[in-house]
């Protein structure tokens, strides 16, 4: 008999009380729950590095179209001359409302092999409002027959931007020449094409905040 009533006293006293048991699971429940704010943390951080990226891209994407449209733009009709027969300026830019507008001939195209083509074309962006949104919608047009409104292709480059500004290098015909920017240029006033364009765009990422990118773009005809 004592035996046996010490054999259950063993076995007894290799279980667990309530109180452990409940102090377990409260342990469990804190360890689960920072496991728990933690994975979605990172999960969170993921998807934002994941968004920058891809807007950081984007923004590489529109600066490196511009680029190659602007190394190539030249002052069409004025080749061996100093007057232009040509009605439409081959470089035109304005900013109107904080957006810029820019239209210029260039020699960015490729013609289609065999086709009675050239590679002269007139390149022009500007910006569309969004409906719904404070944002807009970068537009690229490519218009191979040159002072027809009518004709070319043209395509959004991006949709997040908030601004668009570009301003064009100059010499300063009065004191000592200094080079200036200015925000609008006609080439029927001024018969040649700025030396250099500074680029710069805000772009809004998906979680509202605005990133400002910017390049400056020398043109080589004119340097």
């Amino acid at each position: 008999m004592n035996l046996l009533s010490q054999r259950l006293s063993q076995t007894t006293n290799k279980g667990f009380t309530l109180i452990e048991v409940l102090i377990a699971i409260f342990i469990a429940s804190i360890v689960l729950t920072v496991l728990y704010s933690s994975f979605f943390q990172i999960i969170k951080a993921k998807e934002n590095i994941e968004e920058q990226l891809e807007l950081y891209h984007e923004a590489r994407v529109v600066m490196s179209k511009l680029t190659k449209d602007l190394v190539t733009a030249f002052p069409r009709g004025l080749v061996n001359s100093d007057t232009t027969n040509i009605a439409a300026p081959f470089f035109y830019a304005t900013k109107e409302g904080g957006q810029s507008e820019l239209s210029f001939t260039s020699l960015a195209r490729t013609p289609t092999q065999g086709s009675r083509e050239s590679d002269q074309t007139q390149i022009s962006y500007f910006t569309e409002p969004i409906p719904d949104t404070d944002l807009y919608a970068l537009i690229r047009r490519d218009n191979p027959t040159i002072e027809n409104e009518n004709g070319g292709t043209q395509y959004p480059i991006s949709e997040r931007i908030v601004a668009l500004n570009l301003s064009y290098l100059f010499t300063s015909t009065e004191g000592d020449g200094a080079q200036e920017f200015t925000a609008e240029w006609n080439s029927n006033e001024t018969l040649e094409i700025p030396s250099a364009v500074n680029v710069e765009i805000v772009m809004r990422t998906p979680r509202g905040e605005d990133l400002e990118f910017s390049t400056l773009v020398i043109i080589p005809v004119v340097n």
